[in-house]
């Protein structure tokens, strides 16, 4: 080979490394899937009710990473899609706690209801 010959596999391997790191990154897994099933999950434990910013942070950002996605800027994509899905647990984690709050709230005024009750009967067999 001579130099000249050399010297043209050499800037065609460049031009080749230099391409192939141009090129668009592989398109993200299954980060969209997951946003969108965590999505799901924080819907259905009741995100609509007790944790509405959340949920439309993470309605947000799936939307982005999808459009994102559709521009083949997966490494945006990416990104979103998890910033989506993180939105989405802390969504959900938020409507468990709000629902158990609930129910110790419902609790606690049937016990007060229950004393009150109890109190009632007491005096009543008192007065008997």
């Amino acid at each position: 080979m001579t130099s000249s010959a050399a010297k043209i596999h050499v800037l065609i391997a460049i031009l080749a490394a230099f391409l192939a790191a141009c090129g668009p990154t592989k398109p993200p897994g299954d980060e969209l899937g997951i946003a969108s099933r965590n999505l799901s999950t924080a819907r259905a434990a009741g995100a609509p009710t007790f944790a509405p910013q959340e949920l439309r942070a993470a309605e947000d950002r799936l939307a982005q990473a999808r459009a994102a996605s559709a521009k083949q800027d997966y490494d945006d994509a990416a990104m979103l899609a998890s910033e989506s899905a993180v939105n989405s647990e802390l969504a959900a984690a938020k409507s468990r706690l709000g629902k158990a709050r609930a129910a110790v709230d419902s609790l606690t005024q049937q016990n007060a209801e229950l004393t009150r009750e109890a109190a009632l009967h007491s005096q009543g067999a008192e007065l008997q």
